[in-house]
């Protein structure tokens, strides 16, 4: 039996050494190598699970892109909505209307009383009391301007008659006036919302 490893013959050498590189080499792989593969592994898999999340969030964008689109045409149909029954009286703006209506089509607006509002379930009346003076022509298209306003507006009550003898205040009435009307004129505003009554404390 050999003693030491100059007794070996050189192919057993050879071997021995081939051997121990083989020892070396695997258990530096095993030290090093192979650690890597499972970190590479586990980086991969972080790698799939960020891309899928790419891929959730570029859909979302898309989608945002959608929602916010939506709501942008949201946002006009209800401005277009206040437009039409607005949330406040805004009476101020609604007699501007009226005047601009009377004096673009040559009515003359002899009276405007306000009357009470009428509270209804989703909204509230605004009724005025109107006495105009003009020609029929120029009422109809006075009318007709009305209905054609952004706000709603609705004409009740109509007497027509002769232009003198109706209105307030002292004025003239011009030859070419032949038909005076009284009308209730009516717009609208939507009813605030109340809050709700408090419920009584219980008692100990």
């Amino acid at each position: 039996m050999a003693k030491s490893f100059r007794d070996i013959p050189p192919a057993g050498q050879a071997l021995v050494l081939a051997l121990g590189a083989i020892v070396v080499v695997g258990a530096l792989s095993y030290v090093y190598v192979y650690p890597l593969f499972g970190e590479k592994t586990q980086l991969e898999a972080k790698l799939k699970g960020l891309q899928a999340e790419n891929a959730a969030n570029e859909a979302f964008r898309q989608k945002l892109a959608d929602y916010q689109a939506r709501i942008k045409a949201l946002r006009q149909q209800l401005e277009t909505v206040r437009s039409i029954v607005p949330d406040e009286p805004e009476m101020d703006s609604f007699m501007k209307m009226i005047y601009a209506d009377t004096a673009s089509t040559g009515i003359h607006l002899r009276t405007f009383i306000p009357q009470g509002e009428v509270q209804q379930k989703y909204y509230v009346e605004m009724p005025v009391k109107m006495r105009l003076d003009g020609t029929y022509w120029t009422l109809v298209n006075f009318f007709d301007r009305l209905a054609r306003e952004q706000r709603i507006v609705s004409v009740t009550s109509i007497n027509l008659g002769a232009p003198a003898g109706g209105g307030m205040g002292a004025y003239k009435v011009s030859p070419d006036e032949t038909v005076g009307s009284d009308c209730v004129v009516t717009t609208y505003y939507n009813r605030p919302e109340t809050a709700a009554p408090a419920k009584p404390p219980k008692k100990r």
